[in-house]
């Protein structure tokens, strides 16, 4: 028998939904939990216990969490969810138990402590087994009191056409693959995020507290896809990011909807029928899609704080770089509204260097960098760190993650547990001296020097279009001193401005001086 195409169609169609609801959907009236409540968690420390799942409606939901007791009836919605008291940080494992009349589940091993989310592209994504300690951190013993939830993505989005067993993956709700908290020892870490798991283990072994990490990171990722459309649409010139069909919408990287259509033409060529809404096809890289699949299901989940590595994806041009400047604050903004911690710590990587001879365009990597620089220092309790001094000229992943996880970690040890060590060395004042200017910087402990040991490098001069000529410099203390060139005049100083730099200007800690360009009074 023959037949007709919308024949074919609609048999692939249900085919499809057969294929997503069984890989999605529970059996109705079974006692579940949201998925980051497993067996070997952490739980935030000094903040109320929300726990929250599903089960039959009408059902009685107990809780024991330890001496304490709780109990709520399912709503309608086949939705449950009460609150624990808050409690110290302790390494002293522990159980939760939760019933009802016909289920019981019990997670054991749970830890009390704090909690980080790492999210971003693929630079946050690289796992440790590829960076450039794998081999002496995995001999490393087990650390029990770090633990790792690792959130994979189901689908890879580089150099790969989608097949009809991948459908129940182009849902937010099906994207990731399933995971489970796990202790740090050598198979757990290996594929964990390098920079948080380094950032972890710092943070750790400083405190002497259970610390967990969420990992997010999805390769590639735009910072739209991280967003909240709402928070988007607030902002008049980033509002044209949510206008109409993302592939077709020229406010977003063309390079993002090539990538989107080389994932699914296959699919479409095909006849099967995609998840779309309003937007267009769902993809990783849809404006919106990462926030619900990864963040709107752990809003509930109290953190301590995030961790970020991303932009590349919005730096390829001077447009997206420029947007990205709107962008960047709504998403932490909205990020700590929707997680109603509105001075919640957020610290982030610079973007590192990488050279344009291979054709990667990062020629408006100096200016995103000086973007971040000064987003960093206008935002409430965000931190950066700078990466550029172990990027690499002809690799965007560079595989020198410790140094930066270690950086993160140094941020946030200083300013949100109060640690007193030296910080990243930022700029405070120019002033005209006689032959020349003197730049005047900050969080230089025992003062300023040089990473190798050589002249300074990375200063030039020029007018507000860019730099035009390279300068000498010599530092004393926490001034750095530039010989102006004779009979000349600029307007503007720039350091570290070449999309791979070797500026190599740190402070007494070996942390780098950022990009930047200021204007000379």
């Amino acid at each position: 028998m023959i037949l007709s195409q919308a024949k074919v169609n609609v048999f692939k169609w249900l085919t499809y939904a057969l294929i997503f609801c069984v890989a999605v959907c529970p059996a109705y009236g079974q006692l579940r939990l949201a998925d980051v409540w497993q067996s070997g968690m952490v739980i935030q420390r000094d903040k109320p216990i929300p726990i929250w799942g599903w089960a039959r409606p009408g059902q009685t939901v107990r809780v024991q969490f330890e001496n304490e007791q709780r109990q709520t009836v399912v709503k309608a919605d086949s939705s449950w969810s009460l609150h624990l008291q808050s409690r110290a940080a302790s390494a002293t494992p522990t159980r939760l138990t939760i019933r009802t009349d016909q289920d019981m589940l019990q997670l054991t091993n749970l830890l009390i402590g704090d909690v980080w989310i790492c999210a971003g592209q693929s630079n946050m994504a690289f796992p440790v087994i590829n960076n450039q300690f794998a081999a002496q951190t995995l001999r490393q013993p087990k650390n029990r009191s770090l633990r790792l939830f690792n959130k994979i993505p189901a689908l890879s989005t580089y150099n790969v056409a989608y097949e009809p067993a991948d459908l129940p993956h182009l849902n937010p709700t099906g994207f990731y693959q399933s995971a489970s908290w796990q202790e740090a020892d050598s198979v757990a870490v290996r594929l964990f995020s390098a920079i948080g798991y380094y950032f972890g283990q710092t943070v750790q072994q400083s405190l002497n507290i259970p610390i967990g990490l969420i990992n997010l990171a999805v390769g590639g990722s735009p910072t739209e896809a991280w967003m909240r459309p709402a928070s988007v649409i607030a902002d008049p010139i980033t509002q044209p990011i949510i206008k109409g069909d993302w592939w077709q919408n020229s406010a977003l990287e063309p390079w993002c909807s090539q990538r989107g259509q080389e994932n699914l033409d296959k699919l479409i060529q095909a006849g099967y029928k995609l998840p779309a809404d309003s937007l267009g096809y769902e993809h990783p890289f849809k404006p919106g899609f990462l926030y619900q699949s990864a963040i709107e299901p752990l809003l509930r989940f109290p953190i301590k704080g995030i961790i970020w590595y991303q932009g590349e994806s919005n730096a390829l041009s001077l447009a997206r770089a420029k947007q990205h400047e709107r962008l960047f604050p709504l998403l932490v903004e909205d990020w700590r509204k929707q997680w109603q911690q509105g001075d919640m710590p957020f610290y982030f990587c610079q973007l590192s260097s990488i050279g344009t001879e291979k054709g990667y365009k990062s020629e408006n990597w100096p200016w995103f960098r000086d973007s971040q620089r000064r987003l960093a220092e206008r935002l409430p309790n965000v931190g950066m760190v700078i990466t550029s001094d172990v990027g690499n000229p002809t690799d965007v992943h560079p595989i020198h993650k410790r140094v930066v996880g270690e950086r993160l970690a140094r941020e946030a040890l200083i300013k949100t547990y109060g640690q007193q060590a030296i910080g990243t060395p930022e700029l405070v004042s120019v002033s005209r001296v006689r032959n020349g200017i003197r730049l005047r910087f900050r969080q230089t402990g025992a003062g300023l020097r040089t990473a190798d040991t050589q002249a300074i490098r990375g200063f030039s001069v020029g007018d507000s279009s860019g730099p035009q000529q390279d300068v000498s410099a010599h530092y004393r203390a926490n001034q750095v001193f530039l010989s102006f060139p004779k009979g000349k005049s600029y307007s503007h100083i720039y350091y570290g401005w070449k999309p791979y730099t070797t500026a190599n200007l740190v402070n007494s800690a070996g942390l780098p001086v950022s990009t930047f360009t200021c204007s000379i009074l």
